[in-house]
């Protein structure tokens, strides 16, 4: 009797942690670059669906200046619990990475790496 009572308080402390956890892991949805309403006018959007744990989606950067540019991109990746990695092309030649760490349901904290340039990039859910 003892065992088995022992065996399910592991099982539900298991549970536990395990639901607690899920939501941190979960990257569906859209994604705004913290400083999407500043005056320059650059803007990052992204987003992003799960299947597992391979990331798909779709976004748009806007560089400074009158063009938004590179434009539509797409995201291809993968995640665990509440790491993950993103590559982000557009149709030319811009290629990004993105890795870091999904803080809360609402916020993403990680490096983004063009070419030699990288910097922390944090994005809040839309």
């Amino acid at each position: 009797m003892r065992r088995s009572f022992v065996a399910l308080l592991a099982l539900a402390s298991a549970m536990a942690c395990q639901s607690s956890l899920s939501p941190r892991s979960n990257l569906d949805g859209m994604w705004e670059w913290e400083f999407n309403r500043n005056p320059s006018g650059s803007s990052i959007t992204l987003s992003l669906a799960t299947a597992g744990p391979t990331v798909t989606g779709t976004g748009t950067i806007c560089g400074v200046g009158p063009a938004c540019s590179p434009g539509s991109v797409t995201i291809t990746g993968e995640h665990t619990v509440n790491a993950f990695r993103l590559t982000i092309r557009d149709q030319l030649a811009f290629m990004a990475t993105y890795s870091g760490q999904v803080l809360s349901n609402k916020e993403l904290r990680g490096t983004w790496l063009q070419g030699s340039d990288s910097g922390t990039v944090v994005f809040y859910r839309n």
